[in-house]
């Protein structure tokens, strides 16, 4: 069963409406329809195999631009979808107009490429979907939300300088240091779910010395971070959450062993290939949709996907649990 996964879909980032809207088009007119996260979850398990040429798709980040241009596009073909969020950002607000609306103009509205810099530089999360658009898209329109961690945290992997500005790391990176500056060192980054990482030694935003995480303080660390994103989702939702997903796809056995005592039943990584029985729980494999990408692409695509022997050949593994 493939799962298609989605950020972006904006006129000015990522993948542009009129794009997207093939997307589906193509897929409905070729057989194509969309099930739950859970009734692919239930398959792997050894549940009833879901009908051929069913597929989930997903959005990781919750950017505002789901809620503007995305979710007026799923409505018009009858196309549910979950939606993965960062729940640190989740804020309140009225519903804001979305490209349904007649006569409205968007260009005001926060765009994806600005979210990470405005939420975590001035503390604005604006730029992604608040309580009131998620609540909408699950209780009237039929979607579902996924965890996608509390803070979408990143770590230094190596203590080994790099030749980057700040400006040019990941907006995550920002939660590594208390304060960023020009000529601070830089290492090259990663998730801080996946691996222990090397941490800033003090509090003292002028203090750059570096020291490693142990693993102990990494479970912790996890725990609490995915603890927090389940519950302030089932706030939102109102039912359990049973799934979240990988920041930057990466992952190994501590986050899989955090995410299972975090009450989790299973996460989405970035891997490509097929899911069916069998297939890790913690690992489902997703489909990357980018610009660009049209309606053949996406036919081959699909195709990879749903042949075992097709998708073992073409399998990418982000980071493999370990034995």
């Amino acid at each position: 069963m493939p799962i298609l996964c989605y950020r972006n879909i904006s006129p000015v980032c990522g993948i542009t409406p009129e794009e997207f809207r093939a997307h589906l088009e193509w897929l409905a007119a070729n057989g194509w329809h969309s099930i739950s996260l859970d009734g692919i979850i239930d398959y792997i398990k050894g549940g009833a195999e879901p009908p051929q040429r069913s597929y989930a798709l997903t959005f990781d980040d919750c950017y505002l631009d789901n809620w503007v241009h995305a979710a007026p596009i799923l409505r018009e073909y009858g196309v549910a979808a979950a939606f993965g969020c960062v729940t640190a950002y989740l804020h309140d607000g009225p519903r804001r107009p979305d490209a349904s609306t007649p006569n409205v103009d968007l260009r005001e509205l926060p765009v994806a490429r600005d979210a990470w810099d405005r939420a975590i530089d001035r503390n604005d999360p604006t730029a992604f979907m608040n309580r009131a658009e998620l609540r909408a898209l699950v209780t009237e329109q039929g979607h579902r939300l996924f965890g996608h961690t509390h803070t979408h945290q990143a770590c230094f992997r190596s203590n080994r300088p790099i030749q980057r500005e700040p400006q040019e790391m990941h907006p995550g990176v920002r939660g590594i240091y208390l304060e960023m500056r020009g000529g601070m060192p830089m290492y090259p980054s990663g998730s801080a779910y996946a691996h222990n990482g090397y941490w800033p030694e003090s509090n003292d935003p002028l203090e750059d010395k570096l020291v490693a995480r142990t693993t102990s303080e990494r479970i912790e660390f996890c725990l609490n971070e995915f603890t927090l994103c389940r519950e302030r989702l089932e706030e939102v939702e109102g039912i359990p959450s049973r799934v979240m997903s990988w920041p930057w796809g990466e992952y190994d056995d501590v986050a899989i062993e955090a995410a299972l005592l975090a009450g989790y039943d299973a996460a989405l990584s970035m891997d490509s290939g097929a899911n069916r029985p069998g297939t890790p729980r913690f690992a489902l494999r997703r489909i990357r949709m980018q610009g660009g990408v049209t309606s053949k692409e996406l036919n081959r695509k699909l195709q990879v996907a749903s042949h075992p022997l097709l998708a073992g050949l073409f399998r990418k593994t982000y980071r493999r649990p370990r034995d």
